[in-house]
């Protein structure tokens, strides 16, 4: 790949490409995301925040850490930080006594929304300089590859 252009049609050579665009707009993406997020919160807490805040009722950590593929020992950290802060709320599963429930608390949803309108101005420009039809286009192709690596290809 070079000045835009792939210098050869090997499927290798375009996953590799393909991949490495990928690991660098995460990068590139969560690096602003985080500048932009309030004070003392981190991206991997906004992230939590933000899937509590789209879904109604409670989940275990083991579910909410199945979401963003990451153990259930990866995920505590960032419940035990979010919980310290106020922002969710821990209850016991009284269905099984072995599990907790993560629920969004009021101060968690105020914290979500005012990183959502930090974070917006720079989304805002990201979308105006990229263009909205041509991100459009490329959504569907990135939940689709997304789709597929969750299955296992």
């Amino acid at each position: 790949y070079f000045n835009g252009k792939f210098m050869s049609n090997s499927k290798d050579s375009l996953a590799i490409t393909l991949f490495s665009e990928l690991f660098m707009v995460e990068q590139l993406a969560k690096a602003q995301l985080t500048r932009a997020l309030p004070e003392g919160m981190e991206f991997s807490q906004f992230s939590v925040l933000n899937h509590l805040a789209g879904i109604k009722e409670s989940r275990t950590p083991a579910q909410i850490a199945r979401t963003f593929n990451l153990t259930k020992g990866a995920m505590t950290n960032t419940l035990a930080k979010l919980d310290w802060a106020g922002h969710i709320s821990i209850t016991p599963d009284w269905a099984d006594a072995r599990r907790k429930l993560i629920t969004l608390s009021p101060s968690g949803r105020s914290a979500r929304d005012t990183a959502l309108k930090k974070i917006t101005p720079l989304i805002d420009a990201f979308l105006a300089n990229v263009g909205v039809d041509r991100l459009q286009k490329a959504v569907p192709v990135l939940r689709d590859l997304r789709i597929k690596l969750n299955e296992g290809l």
